[in-house]
């Protein structure tokens, strides 16, 4: 059997705004082409000997749709559906078998399943295998899942799948610590995909993966890891313990506000080789008393950067805009916070009510979704009608902040946390 698994092409973040190309390419934020992310890796990490198959990124090359093929794998999240609906039906009317999964059809199955034989809700672990085998014999169901697998039965994907020279601008590894987060952030789709409870890998062996990749830069996927619960602060003192005992390595962390912030666990990410933390605002309580200029508030967040900056971790901010009590003023606070912190590596994104969200269900019930062109889902369109301000004000306020935070920014400073290849960038 033949089986090609498909990453389908997406709009790179500011894509649509080519009046932003006088800003330098900024590594990770917006030009950068990687490789897919860690649902392909996971199917073919898991790929029986006797099967031929093959990766196929959309983003590098166009689809061989002529091609012998038995099988497609879609893994996809949300801004490329409209991708991957067109693939997926292209596929179909040559009478190939399409199996759907990812993020994207995790949350909206039944949509999925318009374009496809049969779609993979929730992990592949476990379902993928029988996936495979009802495949074979002819008999593929309409529906698997919902999956979540026990930690010990997670696959660590491959590392060799790819020609990083040749077709990618950046590769950061991808390491999973943890699935699943009791936080119902509204616009967060993780819930709803990997459930509430959080399950973890043993540290011990999260730690001796990231160990055997050398000095590779990578990222720590899941930001639960670093929640301040008695549970999840203990094992994330094992986990960063156990890397920092193994001599460190260059990790990249992502958090929000609302993490732990006592000073023996800052020292131990210190330690482990943290070079990065990335950190979203816009929905818990510190950062909206950023956003509406609170001063104790304000003040609060600002303790936090120089904290995390102190110990050489570079504290790379993530501003989400256009919540409904962001009003037209929220912009110039945020670029204000900006220079008072000390804030020198940043990005911006439009808030996006990802398919099954409580931001999508509380928006659509109030009609408020402007329309379902996935492919404008992806942080830097306005696809719902703000409740402060227009469409227009929300989309010139965002790329006022891209514009004034990045100008005249010493970019060899500001990027000095990354490793990356310098160049043109290619839309």
């Amino acid at each position: 059997m033949r089986v090609h698994i498909v990453y389908p092409r997406f709009e790179r973040f500011l894509e649509a705004y080519p009046e932003l190309g006088e800003i330098p390419p900024v590594v990770g934020l917006w030009k950068y082409r990687m490789p897919p992310a860690l649902g392909p890796q996971i199917l073919a990490t898991m790929m029986p000997p006797e099967i031929e198959w093959k990766i196929v990124d959309e983003n590098v090359a166009p689809i061989d749709y002529d091609e012998p093929v038995d099988l497609v794998a879609l893994s996809y999240f949300t801004p490329q559906a409209g991708s991957a609906y067109a693939i997926g039906d292209a596929y179909l009317a040559r009478g190939v078998k399409v199996i759907a999964g990812g993020m994207h059809p995790s949350m909206l199955p039944d949509d999925a399943a318009r374009h496809a034989s049969s779609v993979c809700v929730g992990e592949a672990e476990g379902l993928w295998p029988t996936i495979l085998e009802d495949a074979r014999h002819g008999r593929l169901a309409a529906r698997y899942g919902p999956g979540r697998p026990p930690p010990e039965t997670w696959v660590q994907p491959r590392t060799d799948l790819f020609d990083v020279h040749r077709d990618y601008d950046w590769y950061p590894a991808l390491v999973q610590a943890a699935r699943g987060c009791p936080r119902a952030c509204a616009y967060c789709n993780i819930p709803g995909i990997y459930g509430q409870d959080i399950r973890v890998r043993d540290p011990q062996r999260v730690a001796d993966e990231v160990m055997a990749l050398g000095g590779r830069e990578l990222y720590i996927t899941e930001d639960v890891v670093m929640l301040t619960s008695k549970a999840m602060s203990r094992y994330a003192g094992e986990l960063f313990g156990a890397i920092a005992d193994r001599g460190g390595a260059q990790l990249f962390l992502t958090s929000s506000l609302v993490m732990n912030m006592r000073e023996p666990f800052l020292d131990l990410l210190a330690r482990a080789g943290t070079r990065s933390l990335y950190v979203t605002f816009g929905f818990d309580p510190i950062s909206r008393g950023v956003y509406e200029g609170d001063p104790a508030m304000t003040e609060t967040a600002r303790a936090i950067v120089r904290r995390v900056e102190e110990r050489g971790i570079r504290f790379y901010a993530a501003f989400g805009v256009g919540f409904d009590e962001d009003d037209p003023g929220v912009f110039d606070r945020i670029l204000a916070f900006c220079e008072r912190a000390g804030i020198i590596t940043a990005e911006f994104f439009i808030a996006t009510p990802f398919p099954s969200t409580p931001m999508w269900h509380e928006l659509r019930a109030a009609g408020r979704l402007e329309h379902t062109r996935f492919g404008e889902y992806n942080g830097a369109h306005v696809v719902f009608r703000p409740a402060k301000m227009t469409k227009d004000e929300l989309v010139a306020g965002f790329l006022h902040m891209w514009r004034t935070f990045w100008q005249g920014r010493d970019l060899d400073r500001s990027l000095d946390c990354f490793q990356y290849r310098a160049g043109p960038s290619r839309f």
